[in-house]
């Protein structure tokens, strides 16, 4: 039945600590707009990738990167580190 919410309003229902990895990452995939999907596949949690090489392989322009690289940062999906690379937040 919670499976049929918008994921807005389950995500206020649910506890994240009850959600497995699996729920929690669906949840977040269904919020992000098809840019920040790009984005976000392309960074992993273990291993940094410097902004040239984000923007090389998403395709897009170096502005529209940082916008949305920033928008991720601010919605705690991703981090910066030192020497402008970038790595997801592991969830």
């Amino acid at each position: 039945m919670v499976e049929e919410l918008p994921t807005g309003i389950r995500a206020e229902l649910l506890p994240v600590e009850s959600m497995s990895t699996e729920e929690r990452g669906l949840l977040v995939e269904n919020d992000l707009t098809p840019n920040e999907l790009v984005l976000h596949a392309l960074l992993s949690f273990d291993q940094t990738r410097h902004i040239d090489e984000v923007v090389e392989l998403s395709g897009l322009t170096s502005s529209a990167v940082l916008a949305v690289l920033f928008d991720l940062e601010m919605r705690g999906l991703i981090r910066q580190l030192p020497g402008k690379q970038f790595l997801e937040v592991l969830l």
